[in-house]
């Protein structure tokens, strides 16, 4: 079970270096249909692509990305809604966020291979079959590697792919701490609550989510399925809720409202400025959605929201050809 939850989080590569191509084969296949693999059998290549490629791959996003500054909504809808998504989006699902490699290789090892690469945020899994337990233990206790296992064990497809998704989690958990420090409220207690992580964590599994970020006004997590449908994971605290039931009664909102919101059994997603009732909404009703309570350090009230589907306007009918004309 996850303690935390990233701020952000969207589809990362998984490079595995190894020089026996039949290995590599077999793990793409295993692997693909759950992460965005690439493989490797010739170390120079791998390390060129991960130092290299992805540095220029690095300085044209931050290039091009914008920067978070204040509010975290307006910072992902400029980044969703930039002009050069299209070509951040292709660069983002290129970045490697774990390596897989190989202790034993001809021009040279797993250790050294890991030693070499310049970016320190990816995490590294080493595959021993031949390096002695101290050397693979002196690697990860000097943060060389993160993780190692035998290629040779029995469960070692599952215990890897598991090993992924921790490190992969815990690659936007480090990125996510700097960014909460810049724009967001450090001290809200849900980022690093782990019953909290856990609902949302099944939440995003059910769904099938591969993608998601954080907003603000209200505070609430937009959801990217791996079939293309979004939903809203709006979170609030007693808090919020106490908030939101004293603006109902400021602004003299309908009463089965403010009884509704008040009774904390529905948690409102107002689609306005601040996220909060406005007397000219119409229909507000419809706002207000079922409740999940989850106690952990605090009580949370929580809801996955289905986004509305996009309707396409109707086609305007083509005149018919001059054949079919009297």
């Amino acid at each position: 079970m996850k303690s935390k939850i990233p701020l952000y989080y969207y589809p990362t590569q998984v490079v595995f270096v190894d020089d026996n191509p039949e290995f590599l084969e077999a793990l793409s296949l295993a692997f693909s249909h759950e992460f965005n693999v690439k493989t490797f059998d010739n170390t120079d290549s791998a390390l060129t692509y991960i130092n290299q490629a992805q540095r220029e791959a690095k300085l044209i996003a931050d290039e091009d990305k914008p920067k978070l500054q204040g509010d975290s909504d307006a910072w992902v809808k400029r980044v969703l809604t930039h002009q050069n998504t299209k070509r951040f989006d292709e660069l983002r699902v290129q970045e490697v966020s774990v390596l897989v490699v190989d202790y034993s290789m001809p021009a040279m090892n797993g250790i050294e291979f890991c030693e070499k690469i310049k970016n320190s945020s990816i995490k590294k899994i080493l595959l021993t079959g031949y390096a002695t337990p101290s050397e693979a233990v002196r690697a990860f206790n000097n943060n060389t590697i993160h993780y190692y296992l035998k290629k040779n064990s029995e469960d070692m497809q599952q215990e890897l792919k598991e090993a992924i998704q921790q490190l992969q989690h815990a690659y936007f958990n480090e990125l996510s701490s700097s960014l909460k420090a810049e724009a967001i409220d450090s001290g809200t207690p849900f980022f690093a609550d782990p019953q909290l992580a856990n609902y949302f964590e099944q939440a995003c599994t059910l769904l099938g989510v591969v993608e998601h970020y954080y907003l603000s006004n209200p505070s609430r997590f937009e959801l990217r399925a791996k079939d293309g449908s979004t939903h809203c994971c709006v979170i609030y605290t007693e808090e919020d809720m106490e908030e939101h039931t004293q603006i109902l009664l400021e602004e003299g909102a309908p009463a089965d409202l403010h009884k509704a919101i008040a009774s904390r059994k529905f948690v409102p997603l107002f689609h306005t400025e601040d996220g909060f009732y406005e007397p000219r909404m119409a229909n507000a009703q419809a706002s207000i959605h079922t409740a999940t309570l989850i106690q952990g350090a605090v009580n949370y009230y929580c809801a996955v929201i289905a986004d509305k589907p996009v309707v396409a306007p109707p086609q305007k009918a083509s005149p018919p050809s001059k054949g079919l004309l009297h």
